[in-house]
């Protein structure tokens, strides 16, 4: 393995940890997939969400079949690949893209999981449906975002395309509403997944090796890496020596003011791979009102208290956890080693690491938005001008504060969030994280929800530059944005959370009158 961990855990914390592990064969029994890892008797969602274990060399399988699209691609002059997705279904895919080298002339990867009428249009602005295929993701099928999303592009092919379907591939679980969509419409391909894979768990499943491979990334070097990680966390290795137990038992007993943080710092190669890890632990372990915060890194780190965990090739040595790798293709290696440290993590803080009870809520909610039956929603969005008290007074009480963006997600947006969130960290020295809405909700929304209560939600809102709307349906973008914004401060009000929103109007360049706001306090 080319993925070197290094993992310096206060021995009174992990001996005790390690010694469970070792006298209940807990390693043993995990790689058997014995549900009663983490509870006996075992919960839903367990023993059917182990597969992940089986990926490095269950996917070999997926490998023809990927050579074989991308190679088409290549033949008929695609030059662009936009991904609809959700999550698990489209946070894999956007690191791939943006840490393996892609060959000269390959296509363009494109990942669109905003519900945002604008985000929605720009991706229709700079890509051609007579030269891009759209790969639409959805381990249920009836993924909302997803389908909206693929409803539009769908249309749009449709005007200048003879042979739509033919731009058109699906990644779905066997059976799936999506499948079924996909015959209906002759997509292209229908690529199955394992089904007994969650979502986020899901990097090396279809979901994340298709549209890694149709823009030329090498699925077998991936597999390799991955590979190599598995034998390391092995069934037979001591746990004191396997990397992933001594991750997991780091994870499980990460610090925290109030709430148990992990910060990762991330070096080249693996800048970009905070983003799917935020999923991975967030929505793993945050419920019955436990959890671990994770921190993508960047910004200030303030004066609370983190677990910090460094990957890259330059990780920093005083780090509780180091992962040190130079070759890109070791992210796959990396991913195999987060997956079973997050899954070791919940038997030490003792959740069911495979489900996400709490993100169905948002979503019923934003539902009952979008049919005007909603009742209670939360407090109302106020102006920048009048967020100030609201806003000073709530950052007084933070354990962590959760900057969620319903915006669509451009350079310069993400510029004014960065340096809303360092000052944020500088004012009140807690940590600050930021995902864009309505993404997060599933990702580190089941935290949010479901996990220790001490988070300060900052909901910015916008009025959207154009109206765009969901072909086949009676709702546009800007509707369902809208509903999914009020749906998810509804579920945080409901669980008693702390919520600030935002109205910027039309003008999200107000974030700069935030960042005054706060840093003047």
């Amino acid at each position: 393995m080319t993925v070197a961990v290094s993992v310096h855990i206060d021995s009174k914390l992990a001996a005790p940890i390690v010694t469970r592990w070792e006298d209940q064969d807990l390693t043993a029994r995990l790689w058997a997939k014995d549900p009663t890892v983490w509870f006996d008797p075992p919960r839903p969602e367990t023993a059917n969400r182990l597969g992940w274990l089986d990926l490095p060399s269950a996917s070999r399988d997926l490998e023809p079949l990927i050579d074989s699209l991308a190679r088409d691609a290549r033949a008929e002059g695609i030059t662009d690949i936009v991904l609809c997705g959700m999550g698990g279904s489209s946070l894999a895919p956007e690191v791939f893209a943006a840490t393996l080298p892609a060959p000269e002339n390959a296509p363009v990867l494109t990942v669109i999981d905003s519900t945002h009428p604008d985000a929605v249009a720009a991706v229709s602005a700079s890509t051609s449906p007579s030269t891009t295929w759209y790969v639409v993701s959805s381990k249920s099928g009836g993924t909302l975002e997803t389908l909206s999303l693929f409803r539009h592009f769908w249309s749009e092919a449709d005007d200048v395309l003879e042979d739509t379907g033919s731009h058109f591939i699906a990644v779905t679980d066997p059976g799936s509403s999506l499948a079924a969509l996909a015959a209906e419409r002759n997509f292209r391909a229908v690529v199955l997944a394992d089904p007994d894979v969650g979502g986020r768990y899901s990097a090396l499943t279809a979901f994340g090796l298709v549209p890694a491979g149709l823009v030329g990334a090498d699925v077998g070097r991936l597999l390799d890496s991955a590979a190599a990680a598995a034998r390391a966390c092995g069934p037979d290795v001591p746990a004191a020596e396997n990397p992933g137990v001594l991750m997991g038992a780091a994870f499980g007993t990460a610090s925290g003011v109030q709430v148990p943080t992990l910060y990762f710092d991330a070096t080249a190669p693996a800048t970009a791979l905070p983003i799917w890890i935020e999923q991975l632990v967030a929505e793993s372990t945050g419920k019955e009102d436990r959890g671990i915060l994770p921190v993508a890194g960047g910004g200030v780190v303030p004066g609370g208290e983190a677990t910090i965990v460094s990957i890259g090739s330059s990780p920093h040595e005083e780090a509780t956890v180091l992962l040190r790798f130079d070759d890109p293709y070791d992210i796959g290696g990396a991913m195999f080693l987060l997956e079973f440290a997050t899954a070791v993590a919940g038997e030490v803080i003792s959740i069911q690491p495979f489900d996400q009870p709490d993100v169905q809520l948002a979503k019923t909610l934003a539902h009952e938005a979008m049919e005007g039956r909603l009742d209670a929603s939360g407090p109302d969005p106020v102006s920048v001008a009048e967020a100030g008290p609201a806003l000073t007074e709530s950052l007084q009480s933070a354990g962590y504060v959760s900057i969620q963006a319903y915006l669509a997600p451009t350079p310069e947006t993400d510029e004014l969030l960065d340096r809303l969130a360092s000052a944020i960290a500088m004012a009140t020295d807690r940590y600050v994280t930021i995902g864009y809405g309505p993404r997060f909700l599933h990702s580190t929304g089941q935290l949010h929800k479901g996990g220790p209560a001490g988070g300060v939600f900052l909901q910015l809102l916008d009025e959207p530059q154009r109206t765009v709307p969901v072909p086949e349906t009676d709702f546009t973008f800007n509707e369902l944005v809208a509903a999914q914004a009020t749906g998810d401060r509804a579920a945080l009000f409901d669980r008693r959370r702390i919520v600030v929103a935002v109205d910027l109007g039309q003008d999200p360049d107000q974030i700069q009158d935030l960042i005054t706001t706060v840093s003047d306090r």
